[in-house]
């Protein structure tokens, strides 16, 4: 199931706003999206936080900047839903890690359920879906 443009207005997500930041605002992020993920146990947020600090930092690099941060918790199963929202038309993809990066989307794709990308007239959403425990 991908996460559409629209979905920040469904019930359940918590949204941050990062348009115009500039990377120094990746620690305000992750503090955000660490206090929104109170509730799960310490190794599945630790791993959330993680998942919301790569794609951001993805969409400073490769894209134009992140506009949102958007976050969903689901329960039985527990999912949590992290999803970046930017201005950029790249395709994320896995590469080999090299001395310049690369490994960012390697941890993500090793924590997470499934992740992807879901491209819209105005941007893209990098999407990933983590398991927690109940």
């Amino acid at each position: 199931m991908q996460v559409n443009w629209g979905a920040a207005h469904e019930p359940g997500w918590q949204v941050l706003d990062v348009a115009g930041a500039d990377p120094a605002g990746l620690t305000s992020a992750r503090r955000w999206a660490e206090a929104k993920l109170a509730s799960l146990a310490e190794a599945d947020r630790v791993d959330a936080v993680i998942v919301v600090g790569e794609l951001l930092e993805n969409a400073y690099v490769h894209a134009t900047g992140p506009r949102q941060l958007r976050l969903h918790l689901e329960q039985d199963p527990c999912v949590v839903t992290v999803a970046v929202a930017d201005t950029g038309t790249g395709e994320p993809r896995l590469r080999v890690p090299g001395r310049t990066g690369g490994r960012g989307l390697l941890l993500v794709d090793e924590l997470c359920l499934a992740w992807g990308v879901s491209h819209h007239d105005d941007g893209k959403i990098v999407w990933a879906r983590l398991a927690c425990a109940d």
